[in-house]
Order: structure tokens, then sequence, then C-alpha cells
């Protein structure tokens, strides 16, 4: 059972998230990253058709968010029949990533509202989780 503090706590981290929309693509990848290891699950947002995804030149790229409800803030105008999926940490790294990378997909990380977001290539994406599971490792 959670406790009044669990609730405070992850009410401050959702507030924190809805008004990270103003900080930098690497302030809110670290934000991302933190949250995937802690809550072991990521969002996306999907429709009748799949994921749905964003276009950035040639590239192709799926857009993930830290919470519901950073993926929900997404689900507006032309997304408006979106619904936010959680994918678990697992699904993510041995599912998606893979096909991601065998579609040729990349990866935007916690869009802002101007489409901005830290690009990275399913392999940079597994790269940069190993770190993290690195210095995660040896904080504890």
């Amino acid at each position: 059972m959670r406790s009044a503090h669990d609730f405070e706590v992850e009410q401050m981290s959702k507030e924190l998230e809805l008004q990270s929309q103003k900080q930098s693509s690497e302030q809110r990848f670290e934000l991302f990253m933190n949250r995937l290891m802690s809550d072991r699950k990521t969002w996306i947002l999907i429709d009748e058709h799949g994921c749905v995804m964003l276009t950035d030149g040639d590239e192709d790229l799926v857009p993930f968010w830290p919470s519901e409800e950073t993926a929900r803030l997404w689900a507006s105008d032309e997304w408006s029949d979106c619904q936010p999926k959680a994918l678990s940490f697992d699904e993510l790294m041995e599912k998606w990533i893979p096909g991601m990378e065998e579609d040729d997909l990349a990866m935007i990380i916690f869009p802002a509202d101007d489409l901005k977001g830290r690009i990275l290539h399913p392999w940079e994406f597994s790269l940069a989780v190993t770190k993290k599971q690195e210095k995660l490792a040896r904080k504890n």
C-alpha cells in the first residue's frame, strides 16, 4: 500500500514532468532515463493503426515519454484519437529496440511541444541504457 509520502512524491514528479516542456532536450532525456530506470516502463501513443510516429526530414521517429501524463499531453489536435500505452522495460529493450533497428526507425525521447527532443538510433539508446545502468550500479 502506498503511503501519503509516496503519493506526494509521485504528484511532485508529475508536475515536474509537465513543467519540463520548457527544459532542454538533454534535461528531458535525463528525466526520461531516470524514470525509465525507476519505473521500468515508458509510454508511447497508439491509435487504431498502431504507434504514432513523427517525421524529421527523411527520418521516421517513434516518440517515447516518461509517463502517461506527458504522453497524454500529445494526444490532442490531430492525435486526439490516440491513447497512451505503457511499454515495460523488457518489452522496450527486447522487442521494440530490435524491431526499430530492423525497420530503420529512430527514437525521439520526450519531445517538447516544438517537436524538439533527443533523437537516437536504437543502438545508441541501448548504449545509453547500459551506461545508465552501470552508473546506478556504482552508486549502490
